[in-house]
């Protein structure tokens, strides 16, 4: 009985990361969209209060990283009030074009309500890159991620279990499951390692270690399957095992 509701609650809370995934996903995929083709609702706000810092660190980026001669920069943290809403922004290293004063007037670009560009300049953190949430998006991404590639490999073997043939033993879907998350996370690493190196991240990023991880866990059970079938190694069908349909 522990086990069940063990099983479920997993199954409830990989359910909910999946959903809010794909509800990011399309919110920053419709946020670029907007930006690149000019959609953002611009209208006038005014500065509530300013917070300013100012950074040091090394210059360049990557190979190109020099410690020897340091940058400096500065980061905002806003309150605007846009129509009689209260809007709160950090706008991140956005430049020497800045220059924010308290009663002040500025150009904004909203998305749903959301601040996405000030005086056309961008100040939305995709997937919070350049922030601690990008850690945060990718450690609780792992479980959906294989989650959605177990289930792949559930749905293919199911399907080859169909018709009275005999489906893919319980050996080969977790040897496919494996090396379907493991590709998949490879995946994700390269991409999380790209978007430190752009300081920019793909907006539907989630989408692209699930289809990997799935179509590398589906063609390593094909293969199995169809080696299975050369060599005749099928059970007798007394023994043979279907897998639940999804």
């Amino acid at each position: 009985m522990a086990r069940r509701v063990a099983l479920w609650l997993f199954r409830c809370t990989v359910a909910v990361l999946v959903v809010v995934f794909a509800v990011r996903a399309f919110e920053e995929t419709a946020i670029a969209g907007a930006r690149d083709h000019g959609r953002l609702d611009q209208v006038n706000a005014t500065v509530v209060s300013v917070r300013s810092q100012t950074h040091e660190g090394c210059s360049g980026t990557g190979q190109d990283k020099n410690c020897q001669n340091t940058e400096t920069w500065r980061t905002y943290d806003l309150t605007l009030l846009v129509g009689t809403d209260t809007k709160s922004v950090s706008t991140g290293d956005i430049g020497s074009w800045a220059s924010f004063s308290e009663g002040g007037r500025v150009r904004v670009g909203l998305w749903h309500g959301k601040v996405i560009e000030i005086e056309g300049h961008g100040v939305w953190h995709p997937w919070g890159v350049g922030t601690p949430l990008v850690a945060a998006f990718f450690v609780l991404y792992l479980p959906a991620m294989g989650y959605l590639v177990s289930l792949a490999v559930t749905t293919a073997a199911w399907r080859r279990g169909r018709n009275g043939r005999a489906g893919p033993g319980r050996d080969q879907r977790v040897a496919a499951n494996i090396f379907g998350v493991l590709a998949g996370l490879a995946t994700g690493v390269v991409l999380l390692l790209v978007a430190a190196l752009r300081q920019s991240a793909l907006p539907w990023w989630p989408v692209v270690p699930v289809t990997a991880g799935a179509a590398v866990a589906c063609a390593l059970l094909g293969l199995s399957d169809r080696r299975r079938e050369r060599t005749g190694d099928t059970p007798p069908p007394e023994q043979r095992t279907y897998p639940v349909a999804p």
